[in-house]
């Protein structure tokens, strides 16, 4: 028997299969009787566990080593408080009685009145409570009969209660959290949701939903959810997924709600009259199928298939919140075969869709002229023929096979073809050249098997062109002080010519299929100004000091890395590239990117000199970015020159100007960025003729972070027109507004809207059409965000006549430490 007053480490091995202890302390005593060692003010370490206490007891015999009073065990990220610990050093597996343990790698505290480790990183906990806040006032709180918790972010719990600010919310039988590496079976975390309308047939009133999650094997799993819809009923969503071997995935999913009361026809039969309407058609079916498939056949080869079915044209946005599904789809079945090659590809589909008619629950008819692809072949296929210096001649070659075939109508077969050629070469070493040049081959049968006699065939073969000569004038600045180094002023002008040949494209039967390509003729000339900058960053010098690294032990980050890091302790880094390749080289490039942010974190940073001199010498250039540019685009459409010129085939796109005016409106725009989160945009249309700015559009936003910015723009068009390459444009008279705003740590809202400053013709004299406001609140272990949006639509009564309704839903979003609530429908605000 004998004591030590002095600390010693000792090093204990009686066995090849009993791991080597690492043991510091301040005295020790040993038992020659029973084989005991007992350690007082001891840390014991072996294989990434220690275990810290005012007395330990080591028994080598039965490798069983026990510790009362104040215990601390750490193993890994995980570090556990106790009353009482009894643990085998040789599997590893114990008990810990009266203990809080606490995951630094998700902020999680998990009290227990005993926890067993069953293995490396396992623990199960019998009658505790799972929080991420402070375990003495915790905001909320999961209480379970029994706990299986890993430190991969996973945990899951028997007969669980959810408390919120003490008081019981919901009881699982079986609880999973959703954010887990390892699957399990159980209960998710409910759903919440508010949607009001001014019109009847969009209020649901609240929703609310409970899923339940089946970990079927590693391969598949299957979601159930049971939906409870204030203003509906009942419903039911199935969601099943699998991945049975590699390349194989794919979902199927169903929706189905049983609605109890009968709908409105005077207000949901569309263009139907409310008296066609059946009584026993005023409880419709409403539901959703889908089913996506994606199979790899073979290194190039696979197999896309999916479908898709609603039951009506009202589920996307009474269910789905979709505020305008375009298309309206009533089925959509689709398979597809790609197969790669070096230069190309082909595939062979199928694509059957069908769309209703109107948006209207009690009005199920389709549109019978929707036209399907039963089967379609397509290829394409490209290659480069020759090539010198900056000169190169390219082919290419696309086109399809396909049946068409349509409820009502025509139907028949399509072949076309699109060989094309492209030639790329400088000219003088100062202009860029390139020349495309196409002819796009088809043939059609068709047949309409109503019509007798109809059969037709037809064809034909259209020229197409695209001519571009370019050069780029450039001009460095160079700036010896100040925020920029460098300016870099880019002046491109471009001169191009689009042609597409005018081709007839009728015949007998009215060419349902093939036609439409309208001819063009189109010289334009741009201009582009580019403003590009580099900026001038300081940089710090960056150490780790022995506060640094006493920080990082408070914060329980792990010591083998806090003990490497002693090696470059004082030593000073004259830039954190410098700092973070010492990194590198001192852990072998192990450390991950997060890992060094951390570390980074830690580390102290220099000052910034006052005089301008001393700076010089610590700076580096950054990357350049595009601050500003100033772009002119002036077309002019050759058709337009005769004013007597008629199209042998499809009209000619585009009505900015009327005939014999073939000067179309200059465009131009503008853009500035000086520095992140700082923009400004404009637009405008100037119409030569009329001599006047006909449509202006103009943008700012301002932002210091990702959660503070706000942003405006207005918009002004007074006529209404077409583009010559056919694009639609409205007129707009609107203001737009957005703003988001972090008022701390714990609380930031945000609002948006756009106004229409025209707002007389609406029904309800609303200038504001749409809005959105958003607030999040978020303490230290849970968060929530409130959303509140509201628009102005319009619905078709059954007199046929439109009838404009205030749209207005609360979305509610809850996150408990960390843990997002899965399968929540919530729009993004940004």
């Amino acid at each position: 028997m004998f004591f030590v007053s002095l600390p010693v480490q000792v090093f204990s091995q009686n066995d090849l299969d009993i791991p080597q202890l690492s043991i510091k302390t301040q005295s020790y005593f040993h038992n020659p009787d029973t084989g005991t060692f007992i350690y007082r003010n001891a840390k014991v370490e072996w294989e990434g566990i220690t275990v810290e206490s005012t007395e330990i007891h080591y028994h080598p015999e039965t490798n069983r080593l026990t510790a009362k009073g104040y215990v601390r065990v750490t193993e890994g990220e995980i570090v556990a408080v106790m009353d009482e610990l009894e643990i085998n050093v040789k599997d590893g597996t114990g008990i810990f009685r009266d203990t809080i343990v606490y995951d630094a790698s998700n902020k999680a505290y998990m009290t227990a009145k005993e926890v067993r480790r069953v293995g490396p990183n396992q623990y199960v906990a019998q009658t505790c409570t799972f929080t991420t806040c402070n375990p003495k006032s915790p905001a909320w709180q999961i209480t379970g009969s029994e706990v299986n918790y890993y430190t991969q972010n996973f945990s899951s719990s028997r007969s669980s209660i959810l408390k919120v600010g003490g008081i019981p919310v919901f009881y699982f039988p079986y609880l999973a959290w959703p954010t887990v590496k390892r699957r399990q079976s159980g209960f998710l975390p409910p759903e919440y949701l508010i949607v009001r309308s001014s019109v009847k047939k969009w209020d649901l009133g609240y929703r609310f939903g409970i899923p339940y999650f089946w970990a079927i094997d590693q391969e598949q799993d299957l979601t159930l959810t049971y939906d409870w819809v204030e203003r509906r009923g009942p419903g039911l969503r199935f969601d099943y997924q699998y991945a049975w071997t590699e390349g194989v995935r794919g979902e199927i999913k169903y929706q189905r709600f049983f609605e109890r009361d009968a709908r409105d026809p005077e207000n949901e039969s569309g263009s139907l009259s409310a008296d066609e309407i059946e009584s026993s058609e005023l409880h419709p079916q409403r539901f959703k199928f889908q089913f996506n498939h994606n199979q790899q056949l073979d290194g190039r080869s696979r197999l896309i298939a999916s479908a898709l079915v609603y039951s009506d044209s009202q589920f996307q946005m009474e269910y789905e919140l979709i505020e305008n599904p375009a298309p309206n789809t009533a089925q959509n079945f689709s398979a597809n075969i790609n197969r790669q090659f070096p230069k190309g590809s082909i595939s062979l589909s199928a694509t059957q869709t069908r769309v209703f008619s109107e948006l209207a629950l009690l009005n199920r008819k389709i549109d019978p002229t929707q036209v399907q692809y039963l089967p379609a072949l397509t290829f394409q296929f490209s290659d480069a023929f020759w090539r010198s210096g900056k000169s190169t001649l390219s082919g290419s070659v696309d086109g399809s096979i396909i049946r068409y075939y349509r409820v009502q109508g025509y139907n028949g077969e399509g072949i076309t073809a699109t060989p094309s050629f492209n030639f790329h070469f400088p000219v003088f070493q100062l202009f860029n050249t390139s020349f495309k040049i196409g002819k796009r081959f088809s043939s059609f049968k068709v047949r309409d098997p109503d019509v007798p006699g109809s059969d037709d065939e037809y064809g034909f073969e259209i020229l197409d062109g695209k001519a571009e000569i370019n050069t780029t004038l450039s001009r460095i600045f160079k700036q010896e002080s100040g925020i920029f180094s460098r300016f870099k002023h880019l002046l491109i002008p471009r001169l191009q010519f689009d042609y597409i040949e005018d081709v007839q494209q009728i015949s007998d039967s009215g060419v349902p299929f093939g036609g439409g390509i309208s001819t063009r003729r189109i010289t334009t000339f741009r201009l582009e100004n580019v403003l590009l900058a580099k900026r001038r960053y300081f940089e710090r010098s960056v150490k780790l000091t022995s506060l640094s690294l006493n920080r990082m032990r408070r914060r329980q980050m792990d010591v083998a890395l806090i003990r490497k890091l002693g090696l470059i302790q004082g030593k000073e880094f004259a830039s954190e590239k410098l700092f973070v390749d010492q990194l590198d080289k001192l852990f072998g490039g192990a450390l991950s990117a997060q890992q060094k942010d951390t570390i980074l974190a830690y580390a102290e940073k220099g000052v910034v000199p006052l005089i301008s001199s001393q700076i010089r010498g610590q700076t580096r250039e950054g990357k350049s970015w595009n601050m500003a540019s100033l772009n002119f685009v002036q077309h002019y459409d050759v058709l337009k020159k005769d004013p007597d010129f008629q199209p042998i085939g499809p009209a000619v796109k585009g009505n900015e100007t009327d005939s014999g005016q073939p000067l179309l409106p200059l465009r131009t725009t503008f853009s500035f960025n000086p520095g992140p989160g700082f923009s400004i945009n404009y637009f405008n249309r100037y119409h030569h003729q009329k001599r006047q700015v006909v449509e202006y559009s103009t943008g700012f936003g301002f932002g210091v972070s990702d959660h503070n910015k706000a942003s405006v723009n207005f918009h002004k068009n007074e006529f209404a027109y077409q583009t010559p390459y056919g694009n639609d444009v409205a007129t707009a008279n609107t203001f737009g507004f957005s703003n988001s705003f972090e008022a701390s740590d714990e609380l930031a809202f945000g609002f948006s809207g756009t106004v229409n400053l025209d707002a007389d013709s609406y029904t309800f004299r609303r200038r504001l059409t749409s809005s959105a406001f958003t607030l999040d609140y978020r303490p230290d272990c849970w968060n929530i965000r409130l959303a509140l949006t509201e628009s102005v639509d319009k619905t078709t009564t059954s007199s046929g006549r439109e009838k404009e309704y205030i749209n207005r839903t609360l979305y509610a979003y809850i996150n408990l430490g960390g843990i997002a609530l899965p399968e929540q429908i919530l729009p993004d605000m940004e």
